[in-house]
């Protein structure tokens, strides 16, 4: 995958980088990290894509949603964004200000700046945003940290990823689609609060997108160099998106991180492929993955809601074994 491609030159830039970079691309975190002084580091981060939803102002929530993840699965708070744009000539200026105006409102939402960007012609519009965020530099939340005996808490639902291939193929529900851009649209601010909350007590977190919830809960697992059990029926899913996975509505890029992470998984009974399948379903937006002690897991559900957020739920637990493993029970 890319990302291997691109951490390949982190034995390049190693050899100037000094220590005030606590983290860049010798580790696949959701954002680089540099310190500033003994309680203030920076994160920063860039995310954007092509539209996933119709409609231009949820475009450009869901887009910056996505792109303000990053940072508070760091356990950061964003200061400061900017727009990332590239887009058609010939396409209607009205369209592009409903993105930006959606990409506006979330960052206010944050409590962050929008503070320009940069835009350039493309064939197929994209849009997205850098951002910059704070965090003391002995709370930065990673993904390495997982314990074995730790409980792994989701704070969002999945299916966004058939949902929305549903969308592109003309077969969704307005109810299911209204249910997704609202779980899309959401920030991760509570899921940070909630996680900050709980300091020392969550070791590990990151945010579930692209490679779905196996990839990124691989992610987890090799980087603590142990496994991770997934309870199947502990599952959150986003109302309508097994509809659309029994259906077979999968996207090629849930087909591509089967193909990739699906040799790192054993699963303990058997699952209809449809089942199997959304394991792997790339997610838009998606929640917070978070590796916590495990009498401290009720309380960071209870966070998590008195911070504003939905109840999460505890979807499996860190456990001894081959690195990298998944386990899905």
């Amino acid at each position: 995958m890319l990302g291997e491609i691109v951490n390949t030159l982190g034995e390049e830039i190693g050899t100037y980088q000094d220590s005030d970079l606590i983290v860049g691309l010798d580790s696949p975190d959701d954002a680089a990290v540099m310190k500033i002084d003994d309680d203030k580091a920076l994160v920063f981060t860039a995310d954007f894509f092509a539209p996933v939803v119709d409609n231009a102002y949820s475009y450009g929530s869901v887009a910056a949603a996505n792109a303000l993840s990053d940072v508070y699965a760091m356990g950061a708070m964003p200061q400061m964004a900017l727009n990332l744009v590239a887009w058609p000539e010939e396409m209607d200026p009205a369209v592009i200000r409903d993105v930006l105006k959606g990409g506006l409102d979330k960052v206010m939402e944050s409590g962050a700046y929008l503070a320009g960007g940069h835009t350039v012609k493309d064939a197929e519009p994209k849009f997205g945003l850098a951002v910059t965020g704070v965090v003391h530099p002995d709370k930065i939340l990673r993904k390495d940290g997982a314990r074995v005996g730790d409980l792994i808490v989701l704070t969002k639902p999945l299916g966004s990823g058939v949902i929305t291939t549903a969308l592109k193929e003309s077969r969704v529900k307005d109810t299911h689609l209204e249910a997704c851009v609202n779980v899309m649209s959401k920030l991760n601010y509570s899921g940070m609060l909630g996680a900050t909350a709980m300091y020392p007590h969550v070791h590990a977190a990151t945010d579930v997108t692209g490679y779905g919830l196996v990839g990124h809960s691989y992610e987890m697992a090799v980087g603590a160099g142990c496994a991770i059990k997934i309870q199947s029926d502990n599952l959150p899913w986003i109302s309508g998106s097994d509809e659309y996975a029994k259906a077979g509505l999968f996207s090629s890029g849930a087909m591509a991180n089967k193909q990739y992470y699906g040799e790192f998984v054993t699963y303990t009974k058997e699952l209809a492929d449809w089942k199997i399948n959304m394991l792997f379903d790339p997610q838009t937006s998606g929640g917070l993955l978070m590796s916590v002690q495990p009498d401290s897991a009720i309380d960071l559900l209870d966070a998590l809601v008195k911070n504003g957020g939905d109840e999460g739920c505890i979807i499996g637990e860190v456990m001894a074994g081959e690195s990298g493993n998944i386990v899905v029970d």
